[in-house]
């Protein structure tokens, strides 16, 4: 009875820690779907996606490609501003 009840609850364990490891690879974070989103919204994927494989298209998407700094605009900065 007991070794019965043990090796139900491992199991069961087993199941759920299955579950979970399933739906942590599906989860796609919002950070990395506004990644993609803000990447696909460059004229260089668009211009790739439509067929133009032209060395400066290329060049121009493996520059933009740092994720850190997809859909951020940068902002130029005074060398001393006020302080």
């Amino acid at each position: 009875m007991l070794a019965h009840s043990v090796a139900r609850r491992v199991t069961f364990l087993i199941a759920v820690g299955a579950l979970v490891a399933a739906t942590g690879c599906i989860h796609v974070s919002s950070r990395v779907r506004y990644n993609g989103e803000a990447m696909s919204s460059t004229w260089q994927y668009r211009s790739f996606m439509l067929g133009d494989r032209s060395p400066s298209t290329l060049r121009a998407m493996y520059y933009s490609s740092d994720a850190r700094n997809l859909g951020h605009r940068s902002i130029a900065y005074p060398a001393f501003g006020r302080w």
